[in-house]
């Protein structure tokens, strides 16, 4: 009796201890978000140039048309239409996430679109699994126009849409960018 005496005054304290020592160690979405953040804001934004370089000047058989890039808004943008067809394209925007102005876009852009999931008959909205991280990829049906949002060098938010493709065709050609760029 003195025996189990002795270790019941001990496994109460030790059991408040690791609960403290869980809880703590535990990190919500918000402390993730908040450190994605402040890595973004410290990292420097890349120039025109750099951008320019990223975007290849073919994508799927097809040759660029209408390649823009900006850093007026305190970070980088560039995109690029790549047209297969007059009907049938891809259309490229490159978000340079990286200053003090461009992790808005991380978050607006991916982060806050992840993990959802809804649709209907004639669109959906889904988190896929996408060269080693998570993709957003939506589709409207009556339009025929596919969209994928992935993250490429932790930074970089690419947001690829396919006029006249379906989901799995813009996703070979958002392969193919993404091992030119990665």
């Amino acid at each position: 009796m003195l025996i189990a005496a002795c270790n019941s005054d001990k496994k109460p304290a030790d059991k408040t201890e690791n609960k403290d020592t869980n809880v703590k160690s535990m990190s919500t979405p918000a402390d993730e978000k908040t450190k994605k953040m402040e890595q973004l804001k410290k990292t420097p934004q890349l120039t025109l140039e750099q951008m320019r370089l990223l975007l290849p000047s073919e994508l799927d058989s097809a040759k660029e048309k209408n390649y823009m890039a900006s850093t007026q808004f305190g970070y980088g943008i560039a995109s690029v239409e790549y047209p297969k067809t007059k009907s049938r394209g891809i259309k490229v925007t490159l978000y340079d996430c990286a200053g003090e102005m461009g992790y808005v876009n991380y978050f607006e852009n991916y982060w806050d679109n992840l993990n959802v999931q809804k649709g209907s008959d004639q669109e959906f909205v889904k988190t896929i699994d996408f060269m080693g991280s998570k993709a957003v990829e939506k589709y409207k049906q009556d339009l025929n126009l596919s969209t994928l949002t992935f993250v490429i060098r932790d930074r970089l938010v690419i947001i690829m849409e396919g006029k006249n493709m379906k989901p799995e065709e813009l996703e070979e050609a958002a392969k193919k960018l993404h091992n030119k760029i990665a």
